[in-house]
């Protein structure tokens, strides 16, 4: 047993497979892995038998190693694109190759859709690896607790009409704090499906269905009506949150959305400045023209504009040169990645910079550990949401956090 490292019993109902073509160290990462507690390890030599191997086999964790060495193999990454319609558990990738290469076989990984568990460098560490594997442990935990009937189910257009007709979507609300104050900057409206029998639904679920059926409006004029509601509640108890709420670019491409939002705040008595409406940047409109237009209208009106998802498209900087918004949003996998590879803590620090030069709020999503909070706020954003300052939570809970009134994080640096 290696010292001060006993097993874990939480780690004791994981099973772990592991990818890796040198014998050696499979069976170094396998004795590893058995130290720590983990009550089922199963290992292969190549990419095809670990894709046969998940195929008829169930995993909590899948550990691959990037690199093969016999080049008529499947390597690493050819595991990545292949194992996407098969891996339904956290990857963890495991390399010794240049930090630059491991850094896009990260990306690449999360673009196939693969659930994200973290990375390790050769020689693996028992310090580095718990965390991670501990990590996946939450994860199972919550899905065994899911439903089995709400896991498998699959919704249809008419679902999601009767849904929409019962107004069964509402708005819950992430806090945002500001960086400098330790106070609540805002809320971010995010959808929720309160089903009768599956429970909360998370978007996930229905809004790409929604997209598909061109009912992404009546969600948004759902989740407005819900918005207001929040803020005329929190209005009169002496409570003003600022609310952002996503409206998709299809929406937008309405050139008469503007006026017909603007109607409807007045209407409640909510001053539009008190609005954003976030724009994902990663899925602008096809016409652009009447995007910009009903963006330029937006502003005019007095509502603020955020480009949500922000780094996540490969037009990230000409969006910001020319949409007329009033804040950015870095994607989570920014915040994620800065702190552990230098170029991209670089692009995040001139993200950052040129936001601020552009007058623009700047916004750090999935800030979710004190260091990546300290970290968000050394490099001057203006605030910064996550689940370290809380999860979504229905309106009346936000009031509650709000009236607490720090931060949930104990000062700027904790």
């Amino acid at each position: 047993m290696t010292p001060g490292l006993p097993p874990f019993p939480v780690l004791a109902p994981l099973r772990v497979l592991v990818l890796e073509d040198n014998p050696f160290e499979r069976r170094v990462l396998t004795t590893l892995l058995k130290r720590l507690g983990v009550g089922r390890v199963d290992e292969v030599g190549s990419g095809d038998a670990a894709l046969a191997r998940l195929r008829t086999h169930a995993f909590d964790v899948v550990l691959c190693d990037l690199q093969v060495r016999d080049l008529d193999c499947m390597d690493g990454i050819e595991f990545l694109r292949s194992a996407a319609p098969h891996l339904d558990c956290p990857l963890i990738l495991v390399s010794g190759i240049d930090e630059d290469l491991a850094i896009a076989a990260e990306v690449l990984a999360q673009s196939y859709g693969l659930a994200w568990g973290g990375r390790l460098r050769k020689p693996v560490l028992a310090a580095e690896l718990r965390p991670l594997l501990e990590a996946c442990t939450v994860r199972r935990a919550g899905a065994a607790r899911l439903p089995p009937e709400a896991a498998r189910r699959r919704w249809s257009k008419a679902d999601l009409r009767m849904a929409l007709k019962r107004g069964q979507f509402v708005p819950w609300f992430q806090p945002q704090y500001g960086l400098a104050t330790g106070k609540l900057f805002g809320a971010e409206a995010l959808a929720r499906w309160v089903h009768p029998d599956a429970g909360l639904v998370l978007p996930g679920d229905f809004v790409p269905l929604m997209e598909r059926e061109g009912m992404v409006d009546a969600l948004f004029d759902a989740m407005l009506d819900g918005v207001l509601d929040a803020m005329a509640g929190w209005s009169a108890a002496g409570v003003h949150v600022p609310v952002s709420i996503n409206a998709s670019p299809l929406t937008l491409e309405n050139v008469h959305v503007p006026n017909l939002w603007r109607r409807r705040v007045e209407a409640r008595g909510v001053d539009p400045g008190t609005l954003t409406i976030e724009v994902t940047e990663t899925a602008i409109a096809n016409d652009f023209p009447c995007l910009l237009e009903s963006i330029t209208r937006l502003r005019m009106h007095g509502f603020r504009v955020s480009l949500d998802d922000f780094g996540t498209s490969h037009s990230s900087l000409q969006q910001m040169s020319e949409l007329p918004a009033t804040e950015v949003k870095i994607d989570r996998s920014f915040v994620g990645r800065a702190l552990r590879h230098s170029r991209t803590h670089l692009i995040f620090r001139s993200i950052v910079d040129l936001g601020r030069r552009l007058g623009m709020t700047v916004v750090a999503e999935g800030v979710e550990t004190r260091a990546q909070h300290a970290f968000v706020h050394d490099m001057g954003c203006d605030a910064a949401q996550g689940w370290l300052h809380g999860r979504p939570m229905p309106p009346d809970q936000l009031h509650a956090a709000h009236l607490q009134g720090a931060d949930p994080v104990d000062g700027p640096h904790a």
